[in-house]
């Protein structure tokens, strides 16, 4: 389990387990980012966690802990069995018999974006944080009366896939859906990169995680490496050397879900390509799942087809290779093969994949045309 430790230095910040102050018309606690997250560059694993845990992994592991503590979990997910399924992909499974795939329609009431009004937030327990671009250079926490104008909120799951685990969601009020999705992107992107933390993953599910035509992703820590973090990959798309966009698309070698690799440091670019595809399967009524990791430098596109039998999607950490069961004997039975075959049941047909990887090379490539028109 991920612990959380004191800060100490310049942060604005309380130290470990302390509550936030609720005084009289303080309702919102606001992280910024700090001058790091201007110059749209991003952090690798290579450097993450050598200063010890970042000020935004500090918090959100001592504010999800209090509200665990304070008894508002419906289980203590970190009690749950697990275990690693043989056969050599690595699939995990977790026994989970009170786990709601369905909790992010609990929070409907507070998710309608007219609701977030100041006079609401102060009573909300599974409001955590909320999250925004700062104008100092370091990052900080401030008191705030109100949401971020243009941030997002951090909301607790009751139900929680895996440790930590939080809703990010948009606090804009009549934002154009078009614009707003590229900007929560991009604030996805940046938090994974400033938790910087290697176990932090944000998650994103086309058809179940849009809330009044905006985008709520989803995000939790893991232990290990997701399965598909170890798979094989092929590249089909080098932007290295070509303006600064240094895009990578790769694809899955040897994987039963198909899906694509984005890889950048440079949060911009990687933003652009990621959000134009993901209107482009939006407009034709592609179901996909989205899959950050590795501090916001990698994003995994899994696109995907209904399930011929059950008429459903997998979420994006069942794309990632971690399985959620809620009876023993599936728990118990669970194969490599049979994952593998749920996996098959929604992947697309290599024809259409294929049109998808020319599409993202296209976007990719005229992004990069773009940004050396930019610096010419």
């Amino acid at each position: 389990m991920v612990s959380a430790t004191k800060v100490e230095g310049e942060y604005s910040f309380l130290s470990k387990n302390s509550h936030l102050d609720q005084s009289e018309g303080v309702k919102i606690h606001l992280y910024r980012f700090g001058a790091e997250h201007r110059n749209d560059k991003l952090k690798s694993l290579a450097c993450s966690e050598q200063d010890g845990p970042s000020l935004l992994d500090t918090i959100l592991l001592s504010q999800w802990d209090n509200f665990a503590l304070k008894g508002h979990l419906d289980y203590d997910v970190t009690a749950c069995q697990l275990k690693v399924i043989g056969g050599g992909r690595n699939f995990v499974g977790q026994l989970n018999n009170k786990w709601n795939p369905f909790s992010l329609k609990e929070y409907d009431k507070f998710l309608s974006f007219t609701c977030l009004k100041t006079n609401s937030m102060k009573s909300y327990e599974g409001l955590l944080l909320g999250i925004a671009q700062g104008e100092n250079d370091r990052p900080e926490v401030t008191p705030s009366a109100s949401p971020p104008k243009d941030g997002l909120l951090v909301i607790a799951n009751a139900y929680p896939v895996e440790y930590g685990h939080i809703f990010l969601v948009p606090s804009a009020i009549n934002q154009l859906s078009c614009y707003w999705d590229k900007v929560m992107i991009g604030l996805a992107t940046k938090i994974s990169s400033e938790v910087n933390n290697a176990a932090f993953r944000v998650f994103f599910d086309s058809r179940t995680s849009v809330v009044s035509g905006h985008m709520i992703f989803q995000a939790c820590y893991f232990a290990i490496p997701l399965p598909v973090e170890s798979a094989s990959t092929f590249m089909v798309y080098d932007g290295n050397g070509k303006a600064r966009s240094d895009i990578i698309v790769s694809e899955t070698v040897d994987y039963p879900l198909k899906a694509l690799v984005f890889t950048s440091t440079n949060l911009k670019a990687l933003v652009s390509v990621v959000s134009e595809i993901s209107v482009s399967l939006h407009d034709n009524a592609t179901a996909y799942s989205l899959l950050i990791s590795n501090n916001g430098t990698k994003v995994f596109l899994f696109p995907q087809v209904k399930n011929l039998v059950t008429g459903c999607c997998l979420s994006a950490w069942e794309c990632g290779g971690y399985f959620v069961y809620h009876t023993k004997f599936g728990f118990d039975n669970a194969s490599e093969t049979e994952i593998s075959n749920r996996m098959g049941s929604v992947s697309l047909e290599d024809s259409t994949f294929e049109d998808l990887k020319h599409l993202c090379c296209a976007i990719a490539d005229d992004l990069c045309k773009l940004m050396q028109n930019v610096t010419a």
